[in-house]
């Protein structure tokens, strides 16, 4: 899954979600916060539950305040016949979601972006700060 597609929200936070990536998400799909940037994740079925999963266990005061902000604003997305997908209104409030949006398919999952929000990621995130990071991974 991969891609950039520019879309817009309606008045009820709707938003037609790329095709090739409904394809590629399924049916189903959850939105959620995302933890590192200020935009929302699409988990596939399997990466919510194997995310889900990943908590179980876990000391309570770490576990909870994680699943808390990730489970407790999350929806699940089923696309309507026209393909479009409603984002709840505190999930657009958290990623300062406006009109305009930019979808990034991101291997096993997606991301929802404020047009704005992802020109300014672009403009603080050059080629010499992704090398870096690659290189710390070994790629």
């Amino acid at each position: 899954m991969c891609g950039e597609y520019e879309h817009m929200v309606d008045a009820k936070g709707r938003m037609n979600f790329p095709a090739k990536l409904r394809e590629e998400l399924g049916e189903h799909f959850y939105i959620s916060k995302s933890f590192n940037e200020k935009c929302l994740i699409v988990y596939t079925k399997e990466s919510w539950e194997a995310l889900k999963q990943s908590l179980k266990g876990k000391p309570s005061e770490i576990a909870m305040p994680i699943e808390r902000f990730i489970f407790g604003s999350a929806c699940e997305a089923e696309p309507d016949k026209q393909g479009r997908i409603a984002i709840a209104p505190a999930l657009r409030a958290y990623a300062e979601i406006t009109s305009e949006v930019i979808v990034v398919g991101m291997s096993d999952r997606a991301e929802i972006w404020d047009k704005s929000l992802w020109a300014e990621y672009n403009h603080r995130t050059t080629p010499q700060n992704i090398a870096q990071l690659a290189r710390k991974l070994g790629i």
